[in-house]
């Protein structure tokens, strides 16, 4: 099946998902430029949720697998950002803007509070 396919290649593309992980210095700091490269990597994680949402739909008879697969890039999405905006507020620093985006990655609207 084409979408099925499609499904397939996009959750292929998420590095969270397919298990791949980044490794820093012994200090757990990662070099120059890895701020730049995780937010490519996040944009292109946004931009293919909202296409496999969009795809999806209500009836659509999701493998386990792959239900899973979205489960865990949530987890590992929602792990990162709390570490983050605990390291930013520890440390006093402002986020940029102060603007907030949610992104919500979920096959079932009772997760998205619907």
């Amino acid at each position: 099946m084409k979408t099925e396919k499609r499904i397939d290649e996009l959750l292929e593309q998420c590095g969270a998902c397919s298990g791949e992980q980044e490794h820093g210095t012994q200090d757990g700091n990662q070099g120059d430029g890895e701020a730049r490269m995780a937010k490519s990597d996040l944009f292109n994680i946004a931009d293919n949720a909202k296409m496999l949402h969009d795809m999806l739909d209500d009836s659509y008879p999701l493998d386990d697998w792959a239900e899973a697969k979205i489960t865990k890039a949530a987890d590992y999405i929602r792990s990162v950002f709390q570490y983050v905006k605990y390291e930013v507020e520890r440390d006093g620093e402002q986020p940029e803007g102060q603007e907030h985006t949610k992104i919500y990655i979920a096959t079932d609207p009772r997760t998205l509070g619907l």
